[in-house]
């Protein structure tokens, strides 16, 4: 599931819950689950509520493809 929800963000770096749960077609509360370790809730600014990648991730991911 990681590895699929890594996949979304490289076609796109925000993404709201609805659109993921769209994606994936995974129960809501268990894409949050997986989403609170992965990502970054925006609360505030142009990209409010979506989600990002946390650095950590992003690195890792942009290392893999130079």
């Amino acid at each position: 599931m990681e590895g699929a929800i890594f996949n979304l963000f490289e076609r796109q770096p925000n993404w709201t819950l609805r659109q993921l749960i769209q994606e994936t077609d995974q129960p809501e509360q268990f894409l949050k689950e997986i989403l609170k370790d992965l990502c970054i809730y925006n609360n505030k600014g142009a990209n409010q509520g979506t989600y990002d990648l946390k650095p950590e991730y992003k690195k890792s991911t942009d290392e893999t493809n130079p």
